[in-house]
């Protein structure tokens, strides 16, 4: 993860900036230049992304196609997107999710936004798993009011309890883990459009050993079923109804039972007083929520992962 921080009382520096983390703009601004205050935070990785921004003053531009998938959170003020067809406003407490490939007019009425940051390219990869088609993205508000809060809990979730613990985010699955969380919330909370593909047929048992193997094989990288449905050589929905009929459960479950597999063997094999720890073990197989791993431990062992490790 990269933290970054940038203040300034300059126009022009501050839509340098501007320009740099978003897209290129020529501003037309009214209020107080005088007296005119900037402040921006950035905190990324790869995939995804917690900013904030405040500009004391009114802005009206034109933005290029950003890219990646925003979605911000009107804090103080209000915030206008218009593209060819669309009009969406957000006020205070309100967020929208701005089409990445589309040219867009933007109104900001107000000082403070928070922005949700996620790679499009990475979010279209899980949204494979629901759709073998097409997925876009239009300039849109939530579906519902209960999305959008739910959204807000998710997003607060991950700033509070995620990026405030620099044990967990040195774990590459978990940052994977928080990445798909946002990822499945935001495609539960926006009208994203998902143009479903001719399904491609049964799935030869050739095609679920390939993707059986493959899991095992990677289960301490960053994989999802997108994946692992291009190593069987399937499509996602295929290969998610062959782990259904064949095995009765899912892609995602037997990955989750490889890594918990994986994480004994690690507590069975690790020396506690050579600073070997259940926590730090979760983390490395991904699982960020310790009680969790904890209870489904139990549940598959018959032991806690204390007991296993002090044994």
């Amino acid at each position: 993860m990269v933290h970054t921080e940038f203040t300034t009382a300059d126009v022009d520096m501050a839509h340098d900036y501007l320009r740099s983390a978003y897209a290129d703009h020529a501003p037309r601004l009214s209020g107080d230049r005088d007296h005119f205050r900037f402040r921006a935070t950035s905190t990324r990785e790869d995939r995804f992304g917690v900013e904030f921004v405040a500009h004391s003053m009114e802005l009206r531009t034109v933005v290029e196609p950003l890219g990646d998938l925003l979605i911000p959170h009107v804090l103080n003020g209000g915030l206008v997107m218009a593209g060819l067809n669309d009009d969406v406003r957000a006020g205070a407490g309100e967020e929208l999710l701005v089409s990445p490939d589309s040219r867009l007019a933007l109104r900001w009425e107000g000082s403070e936004l928070g922005v949700l940051r996620l790679d499009t390219a990475a979010v279209i990869r899980v949204a494979s798993e629901l759709t073998d088609g097409r997925v876009r993205f239009p300039l849109s508000r939530p579906v519902s009011a209960t999305r959008a809060r739910y959204w807000r809990s998710v997003v607060r979730h991950v700033t509070r309890d995620f990026l405030s613990d620099q044990a967990a985010l040195a774990s590459p699955l978990i940052r994977a883990q928080i990445f798909r969380l946002l990822a499945t919330t935001l495609l539960e909370t926006f009208p994203i459009a998902m143009e479903q593909a001719p399904s491609r047929g049964t799935v030869r048992p050739a095609a679920l050993r390939r993707a059986i193997a493959f899991i095992d094989a990677h289960a301490d990288t960053d994989i999802g079923v997108a994946e692992v449905a291009a190593a069987a050589r399937v499509g996602p929905r295929a290969l998610q109804s062959a782990f259904q009929r064949h095995l009765g459960l899912t892609p995602t479950t037997y990955l989750r039972q490889v890594r918990l597999d994986r994480a004994h063997l690690d507590l069975q094999m690790a020396d506690p007083t050579k600073g070997d720890t259940v926590a730090a073990i979760a983390n490395t197989w991904g699982f960020a929520h310790h009680g969790r791993f904890a209870n489904a431990y139990r549940k598959r062992y018959g032991r806690s992962p204390r007991d296993t490790l002090l044994s």
